[in-house]
């Protein structure tokens, strides 16, 4: 093999790795044109799906945070008809029930109306609080519904729960009654 048949052969493979790397050059930078072309003509589009999907989003949250307001305005108004409503008939949202049992005798939305007892009916009051009646009231049986009660009732139990922690309140307040008188 002749020395200029070699050299023209290592030139031929240099001019064909430059040709190709001009070619491969060409085609990435066809290819970051076109990329920008479609991140310019798409811009519009995107634009407008996010800003539909914000409303949309913000709409959603708009309409749940009305339609909650609206439901607990009614919650509250059918609450405040049935608690007067339960206030003529029962002694300041007590239940008439003298029982022993173990299950509390206060509904749901008679929790939410408790008012201390007043003079007059203090006694019959503090016996419906321990689940007592004037045949079952007894040391014995004082202190047993007292602890079951306050074991319920009690706010390490319920943290955060007023209402229970007024019932607890009224419930120390009728046992220290009747232990004094018994």
């Amino acid at each position: 093999m002749d020395i200029g048949v070699i050299i023209s052969i290592i030139l031929f493979g240099v001019i064909l790795y430059f040709l190709l790397v001009i070619i491969w050059n060409g085609i990435l930078i066809f290819l970051g044109i076109l990329r920008i072309i479609w991140q310019v003509v798409s811009f519009p589009f995107r634009c407008i799906f996010y800003i539909g999907a914000f409303l949309f989003g913000l709409g959603s949250e708009i309409w749940q945070y009305f339609s909650n307001r609206r439901s607990n305005e009614r919650q509250t108004e059918s609450s405040y008809a049935g608690r007067e409503a339960r206030q003529e008939n029962t002694n300041h949202g007590f239940e008439n029930s003298g029982s022993a049992s173990g299950e509390s005798s206060f509904s749901g939305e008679q929790r939410q109306s408790y008012k201390r007892p007043t003079a007059a009916d203090k006694e019959e009051q503090y016996l419906q609080i321990l689940e007592l009646s004037r045949q079952t009231l007894s040391q014995e049986n004082l202190k047993k519904n007292y602890r079951r009660l306050a074991k319920m009732y009690h706010p390490d139990k319920n943290p955060g729960n007023r209402i229970m922690e007024e019932k607890f309140k009224l419930l120390a307040e009728a046992y220290d009654y009747f232990s004094e008188k018994i």
